[in-house]
């Protein structure tokens, strides 16, 4: 490879691709980020300790922690009010964020850009072409075309970049569980401080975080049977959504229906997708990153704190190993076992999720308090939370991967 400053074009202006520029510019690798939408989309997420250290490296935390909520444990109920169990959300010592997903992203795009990055709106990506000499030149559907000495996917479960890196890929997977939420002020419940509140209803699945404020975010999970057309439910009234979680809940805790009642936002619901055989992650001097390598549900409460881990990794890799598809092979090698362990965990939380029926309630309650007693304690889930990587300590191509210790906790959101 020529002997000048490396230079990567990224796909996707959300979590990950501005976060891979940042370590990149660290790195000395110059960066450019391309986002095919125009304005950001987004809602709401946890944020865990072992992403917001990652965040404490680019002098972000404050910032985060000044926006959204500090976690550091959640509690399960079943839908009549009974107290399941309890399980940290962070490791020692440290705290997990509640945050909108919005000023998230903006937060690291608008750094991106303090720090002369270049970002490009409205560029939807069209095709890939490896030259001769080794470099990547991407086409936009607007005819625009952009040349680097690599490109990085960060462009989510959907990603066109692995569509076009590896097109026999059938596509991610739906794992039958539908999202939506939203923000509620006008409910009279005490602030949560640090809690996360998990509810198995009989019909469908509540979490909940009261803020400071009073403000209350909150989530829902329920089954569906066939999927929705992609956008088909972004149309329907606020009050016809209301009236259908309304719906879900009406023979659970009552708080529950007041806080879907007074929401002023409820999202478009939005179906899980999952990577579930997680294919290659890189081909030749193409990478991907966060949900476009390895998907995993949000019952992981892990996606966006695991772009962000890859971010700082594949940045490291670059950096420390000279050519750039053996740096590439190496991220994935060092990432691997660690996103294969997290798509378990996010599976094993969606399980209680899909249960219908009250015997099958029944004996969900009662694992849940059981194995969660057992497995739910710091030391058990520390492998999730407490992950540190060393920006400063080199790698080779022959670094180990860090051992993945199997756990059984499960998440809830």
């Amino acid at each position: 490879m020529l002997n000048h400053t490396k230079k990567a074009l990224i796909i996707g202006c959300g979590i990950a691709g501005p976060a891979v520029a940042l370590f990149l510019k660290r790195a000395g690798i110059e960066a450019e980020i391309y986002e095919a939408r125009t304005t950001p989309e987004g809602y709401i997420l946890s944020l865990a300790s072992n992403g917001v250290a990652v965040l404490k490296m680019l002098s972000l935390d404050e910032a985060v922690f000044a926006e959204g909520s500090p976690l550091s444990h959640s509690i399960m109920w079943n839908g009549k009010g009974r107290r399941l169990a309890a399980m940290p959300l962070a490791g020692v010592g440290e705290k997990s964020v509640f945050i909108k997903r919005i000023p998230l992203g903006l937060m690291l795009s608008d750094e991106a850009e303090r720090q002369g990055i270049k970002v490009v709106l409205g560029k939807k990506l069209q095709s890939i072409e490896v030259t001769k000499q080794g470099g990547v030149v991407a086409t936009f559907q607007d005819g625009t075309t952009a040349f680097g000495d690599l490109l990085i996917g960060c462009d989510g479960v959907h990603s066109r970049t692995r569509q076009l890196i590896d097109p026999a890929f059938p596509g991610a997977v739906s794992t039958s569980l539908m999202n939506t939420g939203g923000y509620t002020h006008v409910v009279n419940l005490p602030p949560t401080p640090e809690t996360l509140h998990f509810i198995f209803g009989k019909r469908a699945f509540f979490g909940y975080h009261v803020r400071s404020s009073g403000e209350v975010y909150w989530f829902v999970n329920y089954t569906y049977t066939e999927e929705p057309a992609r956008g088909e439910m972004e149309g329907m009234p606020i009050d016809e959504r209301k009236q259908c979680l309304l719906d879900l809940f009406r023979d659970d805790q009552p708080f529950i229906r007041d806080i879907i009642r007074g929401a002023e936002t409820i999202f478009p619901d939005f179906p899980t997708y999952i990577i579930p055989k997680q294919p290659a992650w890189h081909k030749g001097s193409v990478a991907l990153v966060g949900d476009a390598a390895h998907a995993i549900s949000s019952s992981s409460g892990q996606g966006a704190s695991m772009a962000l881990e890859d971010a700082l990794i594949l940045a490291k890799c670059l950096r420390d190993i000279p050519e750039i598809e053996p740096a590439l092979e190496t991220y994935e090698r060092l990432r691997r076992e660690r996103a294969e362990k997290m798509l378990e965990l996010g599976l094993r939380g969606d399980a209680g999720k899909h249960v219908s029926g009250s015997m099958q309630a029944w004996w969900r309650d009662l694992m849940t308090a059981f194995f969660l007693r057992l497995f739910g304690n710091q030391k058990s889930v520390n492998w999730i939370y407490s992950y540190k990587v060393d920006w400063d300590a080199p790698l080779t191509a022959d670094t180990p991967a860090p051992s993945q210790k199997r756990e059984t906790a499960s998440q809830g959101a």
